[in-house]
């Protein structure tokens, strides 16, 4: 699938490209990036390309009027990526394949690639490279499992599902029968809770020799190995907060990475303590960039910080240090609008509003 990608904002164009570059169980050629509309649409003349992701409000020209002149060539497929909602009927009036709202979350951005995938023209009896990661993992608040073909695996059980979840997890290391038991199946009686291990093991191995692996897990000496490879979120997120610096666009893909907790929505007792800690983890860097970054982009500054009231909402320290960032860039009405977010959610717990919360927001309020 050839790509080009147009953003008047390169920060933006590096986030989607890495983005897009992680998503092993596509076929993606980058063939370019622009920032200006004119040098997209000469290269567009010149070049074959499958799919445009073009933003809508640019500052030389409205991505409207360069979708007019794409669809002229009906092999390109268009997919918008844009802050501003309102464009979306519009955008769809002129057949555009998807409609991604900035910043754009993996999640949304395979489905929206699987949508062009499967508009693309047809290519014959050409072999496709066969590719090393066949499965890609969704695990950052709600979990799917995708296979070659971009299909979400189906599971015959719960338990199913949750064992493939516990093997990947520890796929460095075989697991002992007894442990997997004992977090699997605790309340059970080892006979009973050995017998469904073995039941669930043979269905989860079934799985995946539909899916055209024939030694999905390993058994040796009562212990368990999955023996499948498998992309996912988790390790792109461990890759980002293992950096050693952060600019705007490393922030900018963690933010679009970390859509929530590990498993969130999953309930497993054995996955809490990597919830605790990636989300500590999280934060910790987000704080690191907003207090020390010196860039002259606010936007990175106010994502993060307003994902870390959304992940310790009653933290004060992040409500200060939202409301001061808002004053510093002259936002009453955001200034208003977060004051009286604080207020009435610390009310509903008891709590007034900090003294020097309440100072610097007056302060600034009377000056303005």
């Amino acid at each position: 699938m050839n790509i080009v990608i147009i953003d008047d904002e390169k920060i933006v164009i590096d986030a989607l490209r890495f983005t897009l570059e992680q998503l092993t169980q596509f076929q993606i050629s980058i063939k370019g990036t622009f920032t200006n509309a004119n040098d997209a649409l000469r290269f567009l003349k010149r070049e074959a390309v499958d799919v445009v992701f073009l933003d809508i409000e640019m500052t030389d020209v409205h991505g409207l009027q360069v979708a007019k002149q794409l669809i002229m060539n009906s092999t390109i497929q268009i997919i918008f990526v844009t802050a501003h909602a309102q464009f979306a009927v519009d955008a769809f009036d002129i057949e555009a394949t998807d409609y991604l709202l900035k910043p754009v979350h993996e999640k949304r951005l395979i489905k929206a690639l699987m949508k062009a995938q499967k508009r693309l023209p047809p290519q014959g009896n050409v072999k496709k490279e066969s590719k090393e990661h066949l499965f890609y993992a969704h695990t950052l608040n709600h979990f799917y499992l995708l296979n070659a073909q971009h299909e979400v695996i189906k599971w015959r059980t719960r338990k199913v599902r949750e064992l493939f979840l516990y093997l990947w997890f520890h796929r460095k290391k075989p697991m002992l029968n007894v442990v997997i038991i004992e977090e699997l199946w605790p309340d059970l009686e080892f006979e009973k809770a050995a017998s469904n291990l073995h039941t669930t093991v043979y269905l989860l191995r079934k799985v995946f020799k539909d899916n055209g692996i024939q030694e999905p897990i390993v058994l040796v000496n009562n212990q368990y190995q999955l023996n499948v490879e498998v992309t996912s979120d988790y390790d792109k997120l461990i890759s980002l907060l293992d950096q050693e610096r952060h600019d705007d666009l490393s922030i900018q893909q963690l933010l679009n990475c970390y859509e929530g907790d590990f498993l969130a929505e999953e309930g497993y007792f054995w996955a809490i303590q990597t919830q605790l800690r990636l989300r500590r983890q999280v934060l910790q860097v987000l704080e690191m960039y907003v207090t020390t970054a010196k860039s002259n982009n606010a936007l990175p500054k106010l994502n993060c910080l307003q994902k870390m009231l959304e992940l310790d909402e009653f933290n004060e320290n992040y409500m200060f240090l939202l409301l001061e960032f808002l004053i510093a860039q002259n936002k009453k009405q955001d200034c208003i609008k977060c004051y009286e977010s604080i207020e009435q959610k610390l009310s509903k717990i008891g709590i007034l509003v900090p003294e020097e919360i309440h100072r610097i927001y007056h302060t600034y309020i009377r000056q303005s």
